[in-house]
């Protein structure tokens, strides 16, 4: 565990190693590491060569620890207690965080934790939800399928394995006795779109004006969110259906609209 705010780094331009416990030079006062505190290791600028006099001040150095008299010519404060201790005893405990501190620090480090936990739960509930959405999308559209393959209709020349089913629901502008609000409808899933809109239009027997220019034309929306499907009337289904724009048994709207969307309210 590192303690970025704690300790001393040696004053040797080149060393600069964290200490916890650094040595103090009795001379110049500069904090040096186990390297470099001896007066020849860092060429201390404030010794003088008086050998004797730094022999008797050196041996009141005595480490602080109860048990030990062992003197140090080097003064080794702890940067905590400020006392000074031998290098047996350099780690006595000062540093040492107590249990009340462990406890608060543990609780914080779990914040983090807790907060991750949350977040992750929230995001696996998520993706469980949207699985579970998906897999009943999935199997709605089978169902819905099913039921519109016993009632479509559609050109029969169109082979069973190149068919594709849709429920179709005309022009709310329309009123067709015959056909009902919505028709089971199938078409070539390699017709494009604009070919696909022109027999649901022949089914439903509803006027299809799309080869006129200025006229208003023909277009198939979404039911379920009445957005148009595709304004490009050559676009091939194979392609709407790789890009999920269509889905095999879904259910759309055939209107004359200007726009790029409708109002799904009036087709029910």
């Amino acid at each position: 565990m590192e303690f970025p705010d704690t300790g001393e780094r040696c004053s040797i331009k080149d060393c600069k190693q964290l200490n916890f416990l650094p040595f103090v030079c009795y001379h110049c006062h500069d904090t040096f590491c186990k390297d470099h505190f001896h007066i020849t290791s860092h060429k201390c600028s404030s010794f003088h060569d008086n050998i004797v006099c730094t022999k008797t001040k050196s041996s009141n150095y005595v480490c602080s620890d109860e048990s030990c008299k062992e003197t140090s010519p080097i003064e080794m404060r702890c940067i905590k207690c400020k006392k000074h201790f031998c290098l047996q005893h350099r780690y006595h405990g000062c540093l040492e965080y107590t249990n009340k501190e462990k406890t608060t620090k543990l609780k914080k480090w779990q914040i983090p934790k807790k907060q991750f936990a949350e977040a992750k739960a929230i995001v696996d509930q998520e993706i469980s939800d949207s699985l579970k959405k998906s897999k009943n999308t999935a199997m709605a559209n089978k169902v819905r399928l099913m039921r519109i393959k016993g009632s479509a209709v559609g050109p029969k020349n169109v082979p069973m394995n190149e068919r594709c089913y849709f429920l179709v629901f005309s022009s709310a502008k329309l009123s067709n006795k015959n056909v009902g609000p919505s028709k089971g409808i199938y078409v070539n899933t390699n017709w494009t779109i604009g070919k696909a809109i022109d027999s649901m239009a022949d089914i439903l027997k509803i006027s299809n004006n799309n080869n006129v220019a200025s006229a208003t034309k023909l277009q198939l929306f979404h039911h379920s969110t009445g957005v148009m499907i595709c304004n490009e009337v050559d676009t091939p289904l194979t392609k709407l259906f790789e890009n999920s724009e269509l889905v095999d048994g879904q259910s759309v709207i055939l209107e004359y609209s200007g726009t790029t969307a409708v109002d799904t309210s009036l087709y029910k």
